[in-house]
């Protein structure tokens, strides 16, 4: 009984914790757009607080059993002064990474602390209580992560698609009133009366001991986001694909940290280098032979087979139980670690996913092989033929050896071969690495390559074009000759043509807002006496759509333009009203949906930056979600006219397959553009009505 009420506990206290964070990021977006600041600061706040929380508990683990029962009763009722909880954030346009902490630190702190400090307080709690298996608590960790998979897999799929946002708030608080009777027979229970002698009769724990524990649990939780980002980067975007490695991080702790582990540790470890084979082979071959479910397969697998090997060597390490708090903040610490490298560091020191393979390197050295002694020549010799492999590409004869890239499958076979010696493995692994992921060495150098929050940019030069890729989508191309007449709309743009020329047909001079930048070919559809005012979040997109290298539509094409850097929906709230003919949202990198800009809120702010007879134009092309209804459902909340087409895309002329909708309260140029080849009026019943209170994808995706 007192196992299923601590079980029951720690289960409350981690859906708690991880189903606020997604809550707490959907409530951000409408103030402050989709900016950095607001994932990074949002992602740091709930990691230090998990530390400070787990620091928290360690301090109270010194005390008798008496007096941090009564410390911990007082910040539980501490933190009901602050329900119920409904975070509503203050915008602060000065220093909007310091309004956020503020909003979440003053608003949320200290119930959120109650919840996050329960899984280390409640397994310590366990030891000193009468429970058959106090001697050993950690099997309790595997009830909290059970939790925090439960609240992953809810939330998008039955939360968040029945809930609306401030509901959810109200359910969480009724949780939480539960979780902290839970809390309170808890606290109230019979304890063991221990000594100071029983308390502290362990050895100290050494800090090798403890720099292991940080490093195990560096790894998977940093390949956990090194694996998401470089599949949604290099092999296929899909929306909601975070959630799977998530669930394998989560469900690694469950299997390891459950009384009877399910996969053997000495199974992993004998098969470990079976597993690294094929991400390899993918890493070699990339797209070229291996189809995107088969990379993704083999990327996962291997993923899970590190984190099952590294928290299967945490429960091996793990200390008494009088220590266990200890080891509860190193484990915080290496996570938190692991966010600042992966979501800190590498968007600012590196210019492609490269974090994932330095990770899976250094994850090798996690493998229990032998240390040998003797010095090893292995890695420097494969130095020597890759340098030579890269410098032979420049012969004919040697060309059927570099495509086919028989060197780098032999290195690997012999890495494999040898890779029974630990240092060996790592260095030699790493040089392979070098040579598969540095720029120089690459078959096909990208002219230009970039790397910030919003993902990876690259210029290429592929069909006699250069092309600006993001996430292995093309968002926009021109020919080294220079624009044409039809420059204006290729790519997706073709859809737009005859709604421009309708347009222009009745006003000398166009006012546009166009949202989403990617080259600036759209421009060229506009007429010398038209103005677009063009917004885009990324910076370095608006770099390389000016780099006249490979772009010229902002330097040559006819329209007076001015570029303004942000958020679309916040840098839209400052423009002056009723000034504009038409808006343009084309603002959907890749196959992300940013759902703040397709909420009834956000069109009610292009509708007031609108005139009368204006035209809102937006771009839904996506090969994972259906926009349709969600348009549709803005249409009828507006009373606006919704239109649709469909465009199949023309390879000779570089048009490429579009879809695209227009909400207008204008009829006589609805009628007129009807009679125009591709646009139909829209008649189908299925609709569904986003607002800043509900959103919700997984109805809408193209399974």
């Amino acid at each position: 009984m007192i196992q299923i009420l601590f079980s029951s506990s720690l289960f409350a206290s981690a859906v708690l914790l991880f189903v606020i964070q997604p809550m707490v990021a959907k409530m951000l977006l409408p103030v402050y757009g989709g900016t950095p600041a607001v994932w990074t600061v949002c992602m740091f706040f709930f990691q230090f607080l998990l530390l400070i929380a787990y620091g928290y508990a360690w301090v109270l683990s010194y005390f008798c059993g008496r007096y941090w029962r009564f410390v911990h009763t007082g910040l539980v009722i501490a933190a009901w002064f602050f329900l119920p909880l409904n975070f509503i954030p203050v915008h602060a346009a000065d220093a909007p990474d310091l309004g956020i902490l503020r909003d979440l630190t003053s608003q949320l702190g200290l119930p959120l602390l109650v919840v996050a400090a329960s899984a280390p307080l409640l397994q310590f709690a366990y030891s000193q209580s009468l429970g058959k298996q106090a001697h050993d608590p950690y099997f309790l960790y595997a009830a909290s992560n059970i939790g925090s998979l439960s609240a992953l897999l809810c939330y998008p799929w039955f939360i968040e698609r029945w809930i609306g946002l401030k509901q959810q708030f109200g359910v969480w608080n009724d949780l939480f009133a539960v979780y902290c009777l839970l809390l309170a027979v808890i606290l109230c229970l019979p304890y063991r009366r221990l000594t100071w002698a029983d308390r502290y009769q362990s050895a100290s724990i050494p800090w090798q001991t403890k720099a292991l524990w940080i490093g195990y649990s560096f790894i998977p939780c940093s390949l956990m986001l090194g694996v998401t980002f470089y599949i949604s980067t290099d092999i296929a975007s899909t929306p909601l694909f975070w959630v799977i490695p998530l669930a394998l991080y989560l469900l690694s702790f469950v299997m390891t940290f459950a009384k009877k582990p399910l996969i053997a540790q000495d199974w992993l470890i004998r098969n470990s280098l079976f597993f690294i084979i094929f991400p390899v082979i993918g890493f070699i071959f990339g797209a070229n032979l291996l189809s995107a479910w088969q990379l993704i397969a083999f990327h996962l697998a291997c993923f899970m087979m590190f984190a099952l090997l590294c928290h299967g060597e945490l429960v091996r390490l793990r200390p008494p139980a009088n220590r266990l708090t200890s080891f509860y903040f190193c484990l915080a610490l290496g996570g938190v670690l692991a966010g600042l490298f992966n979501g800190l560091l590498a968007p600012r020191l590196f210019n492609g996913a490269y974090e994932y393979p330095i990770t899976f390197a250094l994850a090798t050295l996690c493998i229990p092989f032998a240390v040998s002694k003797r010095f090893t020549w292995m890695p420097f010799i494969l130095v020597f033929v890759l340098t030579a492999n890269h410098f032979l590409s420049a012969y004919p004869w040697y060309a059927w050896v570099r495509t086919n890239r028989m060197v780098e499958i032999g290195v690997l076979v012999v890495i494999i071969l040898t890779g029974k010696e630990k240092i060996n493995l790592f260095a030699s692994l790493a040089v392979l690495f070098l040579f598969l992921f540095s720029p120089w060495f690459k078959m096909l150098p990208a002219l230009d390559l970039q790397r910030n929050f919003y993902g990876v940019k690259q210029v290429t030069f592929m069909s006699g074009v250069y092309a600006l890729l993001s996430q292995n989508t093309v968002h926009g191309f021109q020919s080294p000759g220079g624009l044409s007449v039809s420059s204006g709309s290729m790519a997706y743009y073709a859809p737009v043509q005859p709604v421009l020329k309708a347009l222009q047909e009745k006003q000398p001079a166009l006012q546009t807002f166009l949202v989403g930048l990617g080259t600036g070919m759209l421009t060229c559809q506009f007429r010398a006496s038209d103005s677009v005012d063009i917004i885009d979040i990324d910076a370095q997109v608006i770099d390389i759509a000016r780099d006249t290298r490979f772009f010229t539509y902002l330097r040559d094409c006819p329209p007076h333009m001015s570029l303004s850097e942000g958020d679309g929906r916040q840098v839209l709230g400052q423009k002056q009203d009723r000034r504009a003919d038409l808006v343009i949202i084309d603002a959907f990198s890749s196959d992300a949906i940013p759902t703040h800009l397709l909420t009834q809120e956000a069109f009610l702010l292009y509708q007031r930056k609108l005139r009368e007879e204006g035209i809102i134009l937006v771009n839904i092309s996506n090969r994972h979600v259906r926009l349709l209804p969600v348009l549709n459902g803005i249409g009828r909340s507006l009373d606006l006219m919704v239109l649709h087409t469909v465009y199949p895309g023309d390879a000779k002329t570089g048009k490429f397959p579009s879809e695209w909708v227009l909400l207008t309260a204008n009829e006589p140029l609805a009628r007129s553009l009807m009679n125009r080849e591709g646009w139909r009026f829209v008649t189908e019943n299925e609709s569904i009505l986003w607002t800043d209170n509900y959103s919700n994808i997984v109805s809408l995706l193209k399974w």
